[in-house]
């Protein structure tokens, strides 16, 4: 006789699933569209490189901390990593108008419209958090991590030599009204 499945190996199963999609979904950046773009860090200055370097070691971070408290149910701990890397946006933070101006003229347009999106992905994520939404907090993850692979694929390929040669999905990285599809997710 076959007992229905206990809610800890529903979990578990669901786990797994998420790890076999987020694998997929990276995997997936090897053999898709292209973002061809160039590097922006030579062309930033070097207190906006490092404002970036250190925004980009917090959301990796917060982003391990993420993934450990969605499989392990800890929907605090999601809300508040999700806010925090909402709350780290560059432009957010104190930067003169003439850091402003150094960079917009050294990143494409695309480039802030991804890290926009980034930080509205980790917004709603906070949100999922709060709300004990598990399947939303896996779902909002994956399209986190499709948009770091997406921005470093375009971005910081000299710096990730495994991006080098971008191949991701068009839409990765860019809100659904950007990148030409109307649902949201």
């Amino acid at each position: 006789m076959l007992l229905p499945p206990s809610r800890h190996s529903a979990t578990r199963h669901g786990s797994r699933r998420f790890i076999v999609g987020l694998a997929g979904a990276v995997a997936l950046g090897a053999s898709a569209v292209s973002l061809a773009a160039e590097p922006v860090r030579p062309d930033l200055t070097p207190k906006l490189q490092g404002l970036l370097k250190q925004e980009m070691i917090q959301v990796e971070q917060a982003m391990q901390a993420v993934y450990s408290a969605i499989v392990q149910g800890r929907h605090a701990v999601v809300a508040e990593k999700g806010q925090s890397i909402h709350d780290s946006f560059i432009l957010a933070q104190s930067l003169t108008e003439a850091d402003r101006r150094d960079l917009k003229a050294a990143v494409p347009p695309a480039f802030l419209q991804m890290d926009a999106y980034l930080h509205e992905l980790s917004a709603s994520l906070a949100e999922a958090g709060r709300a004990e939404d598990t399947p939303r907090q896996v779902e909002l993850f994956a399209r986190m991590t499709e948009s770091c692979v997406a921005c470093h694929s375009a971005y910081v390929s000299d710096r990730f030599e495994g991006l080098e040669a971008p191949k991701v999905p068009a839409g990765w990285g860019l809100a659904p009204e950007a990148s030409g599809d109307d649902a949201e997710g």
